[in-house]
């Protein structure tokens, strides 16, 4: 019995213990095993470099599931650079490995070393010329040294489709690229002109005349000459118009325009002087007919300015007109193709027109002469002055086109505008006189111009419709400079001119210093009335200019 338990206690020490101290020492302990739940196995550092990608280089166990991307093969080779076996001088293209076609899995390879694996090649390198080879990548991004602009189909329906600028000129270049990414560049512009305009002349009435010594200048009497009157005034305008805009999209389909000019005051003046052996006067129509004196009746009459035996003196009519205006757009593509377009506008228009008209009379009174005749005083001066204001506000719709040939271009314009046109009319006047007793005398009112009658300031509104015609022939510069040379048309339907606020019915006894004292009688209602008559009125003119684009 003891000899058995001796025999069993040494074949347990040699089976036992054996296995244990054959095995390598190591600093980590054995991979655990998992739950048979399925969680992965603990893969220790110092484990075979296979043992990361390759679950078969462990003992399979039926109760845990790998886990990764390669279950059951080797994971792929990656390709790698090769190098020549001899050094290749510079400029030799070096060989590119191709990129292997991917292969269906297999079963893994048996590692170097182990049995059934291939001994490693000892093939020498490759004598002929190196060969370059291209990777081609399927999926495309592999840059080819050609750059796609990607194609955004629009969102607007077919008949607004927005054309692209023509670029049949050689100048045409893509901006820069630090232009492009500031924001809005490439969408704006401004533009600056000269104008050289004319307005129409202003229609005034028979001002000054002149006759014989026995006619006192009536108009309609024996020799009387008209010698101001019918129209007057000069017409010429110099001055300038600035104006930009904006496009809100790279495809400029939608933007807006704006536009400011204005003109230079164009000034006028006739000055007549009397003649020896005749007479200058400024003639009236008297709608008094209560007066009794001498030359001065009911109907056609005329002031005396000088005369002979009467007084040497001259009359000074001077003009002042001056007009500016502005407008605001939303523009609006219509129509066109690459080299042309159709854009409609819908903003708002405003007109500013002004005119002066002064009249200025001096005399001298010869010594002796009759005072019945003329103003009774020594010497004096006599001023008349009509004023007038016009502001238009009103909506504007048109029509704006281009037409590109290369450097040339072709631009019209054309747009009405409707709305109100306020009208202001101011009238004064004034004497300056010396009498025989050496006394002065300053009073309001001139021979047109009588206070309690029309002196004031008076005001009116009028519909009225303004429209403007614009036609432009350019030369494109560069591409983004170009010089222009255009015909300008503005008119405007109700205007109230400084000629059309004279009135030449006047009530005699109403006009200080005309007669003498006690010898007439004011009429009601009160001669001249202010009038307030309008007309048309236009602006045209060339103009020179330029328009730059960013």
């Amino acid at each position: 019995m003891r000899r058995i338990l001796l025999g069993g206690f040494v074949l347990t020490l040699c089976a036992g213990p054996t296995p244990l101290l054959a095995q390598p020492p190591t600093s980590s302990p054995p991979p655990a095993r998992a739950a048979k739940l399925g969680k992965p196995v603990a893969v220790s550092e110092n484990a075979p470099p296979t043992a990361a990608v390759v679950p078969s280089a462990w003992p399979a166990d039926p109760d845990v599931t790998p886990a990764g991307l390669f279950r059951h093969t080797p994971a792929p080779a990656r390709p790698a650079f090769v190098p020549p076996a001899t050094p290749v001088p510079l400029g030799t293209p070096v060989p590119v490995r191709v990129q292997p076609p991917m292969q269906p899995p297999t079963a893994p390879s048996p590692s170097p070393g182990s049995p059934g694996a291939n001994p490693p090649s000892t093939s020498p390198p490759a004598t002929n010329p190196p060969k370059v080879t291209e990777s081609r990548d399927p999926s495309g991004r592999i840059p080819d040294g050609h750059y796609y602009v990607p194609y955004v189909p629009t969102v607007l329906p077919e008949p607004h489709a927005c054309p692209e600028p023509c670029l049949d000129d050689p100048l045409y270049a893509p901006r820069l690229p630090f232009f492009d990414r500031l924001p809005g560049l490439g969408r704006n512009w401004i533009s600056a002109e000269l104008l050289l305009w004319w307005n129409r002349s202003m229609p005034i009435p028979a001002l000054i005349t002149t006759s014989s010594p026995q006619f006192n200048g009536i108009v309609g009497r024996g020799d009387t000459q008209v010698l101001l009157g019918g129209s007057f005034g000069d017409t010429f305008h110099a001055g300038g118009r600035v104006g930009g805009g904006h496009w809100f999209g790279i495809n400029e389909c939608r933007g807006f325009d704006w536009r400011l000019f204005w003109l230079s005051p164009s000034q006028g003046t006739y000055t007549a002087v009397s003649m020896p052996n005749t007479v200058l006067a400024r003639p009236f129509f008297n709608v008094n007919p209560t007066i009794l004196v001498p030359n001065v009746g009911f109907g056609p009459s005329a002031e005396v300015i000088a005369g002979p035996g009467v007084a040497v003196g001259h009359v000074t009519v001077s003009t002042m007109h001056t007009a500016w205006g502005a407008d605001v757009n939303y523009r609006r593509y219509l129509c066109g193709d690459a080299c042309a377009r159709l854009d409609g506008l819908a903003g708002f228009r405003f007109l500013d027109v002004r005119e002066e008209l002064r009249i200025t009379e001096t005399f001298n009174r010869i010594p002796g002469s009759d005072f019945s005749i003329g103003i009774p005083a020594l010497a004096g001066t006599i001023t008349d002055h009509f004023r007038t204001t016009n502001q238009f506000y009103g909506g504007q719709i048109g029509v704006a086109g281009t037409l590109q040939r290369g450097r040339w271009s072709l631009d019209g314009r054309v747009t009405v505008a409707f709305g109100t046109v306020f009208q202001t009319a101011e009238i004064n006047g004034g004497q300056n006189l010396i009498f025989p007793d050496g006394s002065t005398q300053t009073v309001p009112g001139g021979l047109l111009a009588v206070p309690g009658a029309n002196i004031g300031r008076w005001t009116q509104s009028r519909f009225a419709v303004l429209p403007e015609l614009t036609v432009n022939l350019g030369y494109d510069v560069t591409s983004r400079l170009k010089v222009f040379l255009g015909y300008n048309l503005i008119g405007l339907s109700s205007v109230i001119r400084a000629g059309d606020v004279i009135n030449p019915n006047i009530d005699a006894a109403r006009v200080p210093n005309l007669l003498p004292p006690g010898t007439a009688m004011a009429m009601f209602p009160a001669q001249p009335a202010p009038t307030l008559n309008t007309s048309g009125y236009f602006l045209q003119g060339i103009n020179f200019g330029l328009v730059y684009r960013w």
